[in-house]
């Protein structure tokens, strides 16, 4: 009896041990095709008393710039994209540091890769970043991910000009001409 409950606290205690091995690392639930919003649910559009939907996106019209694709965008809101894109990307295990500048439905990603990370800047990695942009903004279809030492920097002072820029012309400009040496990726 007592070499069973020693096996039965030992098997015990081995499983706290396990636990405590766990990892930590931020998830996101994979898109499901066809559902709308990449997370299995289906938002429901609900008529407002005048028959209109009330899932809209208005912006004040003061501030806001048109993008290359006809989305409207304003500094503020591609700005805080940016960050928020940089700080999703950053979350990956393989990526130590990221930059992006949101373009329409596409957004430039710079990357270091963390030290032990080998695989590169291949499919696999570019569905992951793509993922983690999505979570941010989903109007982003296409990412043009690369971890080529001079178009990170590149990235990089594009993300900086959008942190003080007062108009997206510029950038999107820059950005457009970027994209010509980045391959694009979407699934």
């Amino acid at each position: 009896m007592k070499k069973m409950l020693l096996f039965l606290m030992l098997a015990a205690a081995a499983a706290l041990l396990l636990t405590g091995c766990a990892s930590s690392a931020d998830t996101l639930p994979s898109p499901t095709p066809g559902t709308g919003n990449g997370n299995g649910m289906i938002q429901p559009l609900m008529p407002d008393m005048n028959g209109q939907n009330t899932q809209s996106t208005a912006m004040p019209e003061s501030t806001a710039q048109p993008m290359n694709n006809g989305n409207t965008m304003t500094v503020e809101s591609a700005q805080k994209a940016a960050q928020d894109m940089k700080e999703a990307v950053m979350k990956l295990s393989e990526v130590d540091e990221a930059w992006a500048v949101p373009m329409g439905d596409t957004a430039l990603v710079g990357v270091k890769f963390d030290s032990q990370y080998q695989g590169g800047a291949d499919d696999r990695l570019k569905k992951m970043v793509l993922t983690r942009v999505q979570s941010v903004d989903k109007a982003i279809t296409k990412v043009a991910v690369t971890d080529n030492a001079a178009l990170v920097t590149g990235i990089q002072a594009l993300a900086e000009t959008l942190k003080g820029a007062s108009s997206l012309d510029d950038v999107n400009t820059k950005a457009e001409d970027m994209l010509k040496q980045l391959t694009v990726y979407s699934e």
